[in-house]
């Protein structure tokens, strides 16, 4: 189950980066400042495509989540920023430095090293009190805000990556739900705020990111996302789920796949130029 855990992570990653890719290609031709940007973009079918391309994802996520452990699944989930920087030149045109590119590389080393040290871990199913829930929100809220005071679009990344945070942790507790009683939760899930903030969340980090897309180039958006994403499910992972944390070599790889995976972020996203802007031809490496 673990292994099948990580192979949808993976998958996941690649879709939710193929869909970036697609909702980037749509958003730059709105302009930027845009009010009701989601309701301009829905009237573009690409967009709606791409936003159906992530919802899938979300599905494959929610199915990760509930196999594998959170640790296992999130830098796996990130390892798919290397395909988004394949389109971003291919098919947006974009230009990456040769630290951009290794910063690629790093997150995608990491992401291989953090799994390996989770492979044999198991997933824990323990729910989280309500209030824990609101609580997650209003933290994810409060860092979306603080960011977003650079109105850069790495910044409108970050932020968005806040909101993903939330979204994976509710989406863990949806699908550890069906993992427990099969489709016996889903009264209880109605019951709960899972579904509602969910929702909420994902317009709200679906807003910032389509934002973020205007305002610089898709791959330096996403991995300043990656990096909330990243670390705030993690934490909730070994802190409010009880996750094992690994033992023996393990111990020690895992913090080191995750570091590499985060400073390959930070190396993407510290360069969040805007589309068209010149690099020194010198540092581009881009497919002819």
């Amino acid at each position: 189950m673990i292994a099948l855990g990580a192979l949808v992570a993976l998958a996941t990653g690649i879709a939710y980066n193929l869909g970036a890719a697609l909702q980037k290609r749509e958003v730059v031709d709105v302009p930027v400042g845009t009010k009701g940007l989601l309701r301009a973009l829905v009237k573009r079918k690409i967009w709606l495509a791409a936003t159906t391309l992530s919802t899938i994802a979300w599905v494959g996520q929610v199915a990760a989540l509930a196999l594998a452990p959170v640790a296992l699944v999130v830098p796996l989930l990130a390892a798919g920023s290397a395909v988004l920087v394949v389109l971003g030149v291919r098919f947006l045109h974009e230009r990456f430095r040769a630290s951009e590119l290794a910063g690629v590389a790093l997150v995608t080393i990491g992401a291989a090293a953090a799994g390996a040290s989770e492979a044999g871990s198991s997933a824990s199913h323990v729910p989280l009190h309500f209030g824990v829930q609101v609580v997650v929100a209003a933290v994810a809220a409060v860092c979306a805000l603080g960011v977003l005071r650079w109105r850069s679009g790495v910044a409108y990344g970050a932020a968005s990556g806040f909101g993903f945070a939330a979204v994976a942790i509710y989406s863990k507790e949806i699908g550890d739900g069906f993992a427990r009683t099969g489709f016996g939760a889903v009264p209880h899930l109605l019951a709960s705020p899972s579904p509602y903030l969910l929702l909420g969340a994902s317009l709200a980090a679906l807003s910032l990111l389509q934002a973020g897309f205007q305002r610089a180039n898709a791959a330096s958006v996403m991995a300043a996302l990656s990096v909330p994403e990243s670390i705030g499910p993690l934490i909730a992972g070994f802190w409010l789920y009880h996750e094992r944390y690994p033992h023996g070599i393990a111990a020690g790889v895992l913090p080191a796949g995750l570091a590499c995976a985060i400073t390959g972020s930070f190396l993407l996203a510290r360069h969040g130029r805007k589309l068209g802007e010149p690099v020194a031809s010198d540092d581009v490496r881009s497919s002819q």
